[in-house]
């Protein structure tokens, strides 16, 4: 578990300048890989296209802290069809960096040798500290949150960040190791999911989280949630057919509303939970853990709404990157 205090990061800040380079950034997470390709306009980030594919590279890693040669795999092919994409569209930049699920891993470096080999790519491996930092600075960028004085939380595969801040300066940031794949595979024996195993997940994850956010000065706080599993959450309590960013990106779910949704798809055995509408087939078994965090957090800070942002990691890491973070 990592922690930290107050000025941790510089304000975000609008730039007057312009530029038609075309960047792309890749995260690569315990279970998904996201792209991002973008440009700067008018000081703001424009994304010109968006992808995600769930290769799991993390499968495993929390009890055996071993990468599979199959999840290896999985991900370099995705990584590879990723960087084909960015560079038909012409981009001049690709950054890549890879979360949790390699970071634990012993086999890393086997992962980057392969992920070389295929699409040329030097991926850098961060710490869960620098994951929040990027995390904050791209729900940043959206003009209609920066000023808010923000709690955000990012429910992973591997590890969940918390973090406080307003106009993009960090107040308080942590990572707990309590990423939806990760507590599937600990606490989820059953299926449908017992109410035992629930309430044992439900259990951990108040123990990891109460301390954390009694150190955060909460009064007065917007929530923001982002990653898979709250975006999925909009999606679900939308009805979604088809994701749509426009859609989910801002909308608005009540604690009420998580507490129902985790309670309907517990209750539901996997092949059920496979054809709700607006929940991948490949984040069935891991979406009851990822509900758990975010239900507890909202329960423990006591707040209950928050607002869902399909800006992470991949846009703080541009921002950084073209000069929007000063």
């Amino acid at each position: 578990m990592t922690g930290g205090g107050a000025g941790l990061s510089s304000p975000l800040v609008q730039i007057t300048t312009m530029t038609s380079d075309r960047l792309a950034a890749i995260d690569i997470g315990t279970n998904t890989i996201k792209l991002l390709i973008a440009v700067v306009e008018g000081g703001a980030l424009a994304a010109l296209h968006e992808d995600s594919q769930t290769t799991r590279l993390g499968e495993g890693v929390a009890a055996t802290k071993r990468l599979t040669l199959e999840a290896i795999e999985r991900t370099a092919a995705g990584l590879a069809a990723f960087t084909g994409k960015a560079r038909k569209m012409g981009v001049t930049k690709i950054l890549a960096v890879a979360t949790s699920g390699a970071r634990e891993a012993e086999n890393t470096g086997r992962f980057l040798v392969r992920v070389r080999e295929v699409t040329g790519l030097d991926v850098e491996i961060i710490e869960g500290e620098r994951e929040a930092e990027l995390i904050f600075a791209g729900v940043s960028t959206d003009a209609g949150l920066r000023d808010q004085r923000l709690l955000v939380m990012d429910v992973g595969g591997g590890s969940a960040e918390i973090i406080t801040g307003q106009s993009g300066r960090i107040e308080r940031r942590v990572s707990v190791p309590a990423g939806a794949v990760r507590l599937t595979e600990r606490f989820l024996h059953s299926d449908p999911v017992s109410p035992a195993d629930l309430n044992a997940m439900l259990q951990h994850g108040r123990e990891l989280l109460q301390l954390e956010l009694a150190q955060c000065l909460l009064d007065g706080r917007v929530m923001v949630g982002t990653g898979g599993t709250v975006t999925t959450a909009a999606a679900i309590d939308q009805s979604l057919a088809r994701f749509s960013i426009e859609k989910v990106n801002r909308y608005s779910l009540t604690r009420q509303r998580l507490t129902e949704m985790l309670e309907r798809l517990r209750s539901l055995p996997l092949a059920e939970r496979r054809n709700v509408s607006g929940l991948p087939p490949k984040r069935a078994d891991i979406i009851v853990a990822g509900l758990v965090m975010y239900v507890v957090a909202m329960e423990l800070a006591g707040i209950d709404r928050l607002t869902v942002s399909t800006r992470g990691l991949r846009f703080g890491l541009l921002a950084e990157r073209c000069g929007l973070l000063t």
